[in-house]
């Protein structure tokens, strides 16, 4: 999880760097279990390049790894109530759904033990199609399939024309995450305002900010930031919450993901034992917005280039005749949105990868007030997976 952790700060630094004012958003908990399930079926130089960047001695650590993940999962679903499209609505009313989906070209079929693996672990059944001469109509079964499991979030993430004739496999994940907050730390929307929110660039605009009566919250400073978390409503021994780190300084965003980008990133456990306090103020703005972004783009950008399978024979794991094409070519992508408001939270990301041949401080001293870029991220407290994480530069903008 730390290298798609690095992954997501990479890409935030990167908007920084573009300018283009867009707020950020990944999963990568779903990245991890797309790369995890290539890596489940490669061989030689191709499994050592990908392990290496994983941080993995083996598939079979892979394989361990992604079973722990399964089973954290299937605990944080657990419910009394009814089945839900993959996932579960909880009693606390939390749902949590992830779903993997496979379309393999007819003329390379998948080998039975990684078919196997895709089934029990990644609990995938992998479709035969035809991209020869029916492309867009898989690419038409793969939006159909991506917008039901995302709850008509997530639409058309593939175009008509997208998907090269010569492609061999696509794989697919969908993390499909909605959680209410914590009684005692809900906002009160009667006291939700507008307020000034302060743009890099030195600008600013009228955002909802939303508060509440007790202003109470897990609260931690450190060197050039502080942090809080917000905690979401539930049942079970599984705990989510949100975290929300806030540079001191109204443009020191990129400088805290410099940092971050140089240490263990959001994975650093000092960043998540907080105290609890009393805020004497306390202001996090509404927002919601989608992103997309290509995943392959910027894993080459960080120095970790996986995109060319250079000997076909690497995949022999995974597909038959992959000795027919001179090399692979893999790209892989994600679209994700989000939402945040006085109740709590909805996020939802579909990953997408395509192989193609070719001491505690006075409370009165400390506030939290969130009106300037920020970081977030989305995370279970027992296993400190990371289910998404992001970046707000301003949170009115949607695109």
């Amino acid at each position: 999880m730390e290298f798609c952790t690095r992954v997501a700060n990479e890409l935030m630094l990167k908007e920084i760097q573009k300018g283009s004012g867009k707020n950020v958003l990944s999963s990568p908990l779903s990245i991890n279990t797309v790369l995890n399930m290539v890596v489940a079926g490669t061989t030689d130089d191709t499994l050592k390049l990908m392990l290496g960047f994983l941080g993995s001695e083996s598939v079979d650590e892979i394989i361990s790894k992604s079973r722990r993940i399964a089973a954290v999962l299937r605990q944080c679903s657990q419910s009394s109530k009814r089945d839900y499209g993959g996932g579960y609505i909880r009693d606390d009313g939390l749902i949590l759904t992830t779903i993997t989906g496979a379309w393999v070209d007819q003329r390379f079929p998948l080998v039975p033990k990684y078919e196997e693996v895709l089934k029990h672990i990644f609990r995938s059944a992998a479709k035969n199609v035809d991209f020869t001469t029916k492309a867009d109509q898989v690419v038409d079964e793969i939006n159909s399939w991506a917008n039901i499991a995302s709850r008509g979030l997530i639409k058309n993430i593939l175009q008509h024309g997208s998907v090269p004739t010569e492609t061999t496999l696509i794989l697919a994940n969908v993390l499909y995450f909605q959680g209410f907050w914590q009684a005692r730390y809900k906002f009160n929307e009667q006291m939700t305002e507008n307020r000034k929110f302060y743009l890099l660039n030195g600008d600013n605009v009228s955002v909802p900010f939303m508060t509440s009566t007790s202003k109470y919250c897990y609260y931690g400073s450190f060197d050039g930031f502080k942090v809080i978390e917000i905690p979401y409503a539930s049942a079970q021994a599984n705990k989510f919450a949100m975290y929300f780190f806030l540079p001191d300084e109204r443009d020191g965003l990129q400088t805290l993901l410099e940092k971050f980008q140089s240490g263990s990133g959001f994975l650093n456990e000092e960043h998540f034992k907080l105290t609890h306090v009393r805020l004497g103020e306390f202001w996090i703005p509404k927002f919601k917005f989608s992103f997309d972004f290509d995943v392959s783009g910027v894993i080459d950008e960080m120095g970790e280039s996986s995109s060319i399978i250079k000997n076909p024979r690497d995949l022999s794991e995974m597909v038959h005749n992959s000795e027919d094409v001179p090399f692979f070519i893999l790209k892989m992508f994600q679209k994700a949105y989000i939402e945040v408001d006085e109740k709590g939270t909805k996020a939802i990301a579909t990953t997408l990868l395509t192989m193609t041949g070719g001491g505690e401080i006075p409370p009165q001293s400390l506030s939290f007030v969130a009106d300037h870029p920020f970081v977030f991220v989305i995370r279970e407290e027992r296993s400190g997976l990371v289910f998404f994480s992001g970046a707000v530069f301003n949170p009115i903008r949607e695109d």
